[in-house]
């Protein structure tokens, strides 16, 4: 009995542990894809964002959808359990795989490793 709940607890803090590092290593790609837009060159736009790339993005936005809707039906009906938190570790992996995706497809696109916020030295010197 007690190992049962120790176990739970264990598994648990896992889970809680894992979705909050998913969710920064989301942001942290995020932000890397931020930079990496504004410095696309944006006459080749239509190079990025072609017709299969659109479907993934859409079947990206329906599973978190699917999963977010699941989610929060069963999770009225029973306390949170080991099968919910598998469940609610799907939406960060989601979010990960699709902001990977932009960097994957932006990346090409940038010639200079850096944004220009951290290059532009010329600003520096103009406000001093």
């Amino acid at each position: 009995m007690i190992m049962d709940i120790l176990d739970q607890y264990i598994l648990t803090k896992f889970i809680e542990s894992f979705i909050y590092i998913s969710y920064l290593f989301f942001i942290f790609i995020s932000i890397q894809t931020f930079f990496l837009w504004k410095d696309v060159d944006k006459n080749t736009k239509e190079l990025i964002v072609t017709d299969s790339f659109v479907q993934k993005n859409c079947l990206y936005a329906l599973f978190l959808s699917l999963i977010v809707i699941i989610f929060s039906f069963f999770e009225s009906f029973m306390p949170f359990d080991t099968n919910f938190g598998i469940l609610k570790m799907l939406a960060p992996a989601i979010l990960i795989v699709f902001s990977y995706e932009w960097y994957i497809r932006l990346k090409p696109c940038v010639s200079k490793l850096l944004p220009i916020e951290l290059t532009d030295f010329n600003s520096l010197s103009k406000n001093n």
